[in-house]
């Protein structure tokens, strides 16, 4: 009989487990903070930012693998040093986790700004709200628009606004912010 596999609470679990096991300073972005913070979705990737140290590769990359992933020493040392992201392919599943070193303002201001959040028994670091907005509306697509404005409408009561509009001004995104912050009026 083939392994059962694995779900997205299941890789979250080993991507957390591999990197805090490692003292790797991480914090959860993407879709796993919009299912946290905003309007549930369906997801295929954990996203993570980490403040990996070159020193830390090997041991990082032998927990993945041992943990039934497709993971490449020279992968992640590339992406530590070109600043891209690596994806970490599980071998049981169609899920995946994109590893990105915290080579950016933005990476370290997802890092700086994260908050603990209880998930299914463990308390995992996830963007702010605030910051996984932002950062949507820099990137831009569609689903990303969509799941601002899910963020946003799910947290507005606690969003901290003056913050979250000075990240948008260093981002380039005051206007769409404010676009947004329109929208929600809508639909509230």
């Amino acid at each position: 009989m083939p392994p059962k596999g694995r779900t997205l609470d299941g890789v979250l679990r080993i991507a957390e487990d591999v990197l805090r096991s490692n003292g790797v300073e991480h914090v959860f972005v993407g879709g796993v903070t919009v299912l946290a913070f905003g309007m549930p979705r369906t997801t295929t990737d954990v996203d993570v930012i980490a403040a990996i140290d070159a020193r830390q590769i090997p041991k990082i990359v032998a927990g993945f693998q041992r943990s039934g992933f497709f993971a490449s020493t020279q992968d992640v040392h590339d992406a530590l040093v070109e600043g891209g992201h690596v994806t970490i392919q599980d071998s049981r599943s169609p899920y995946r986790i994109d590893l990105v070193p915290a080579s950016t303002d933005a990476h370290r201001e997802a890092l700086r700004t994260k908050r603990r959040v209880a998930w299914r028994g463990r308390r995992l670091p996830m963007a702010a709200p605030e910051h996984t907005i932002v950062m949507k509306l820099r990137w831009g697509s569609e689903q990303d628009l969509e799941d601002a404005l899910g963020l946003y409408l799910r947290q507005k009561q606690t969003l901290d606004i003056r913050t979250m509009r000075a990240f948008a001004r260093r981002q380039g995104v005051s206007r769409e912010l404010k676009d947004l912050d329109e929208r929600a009026r809508i639909h509230s």
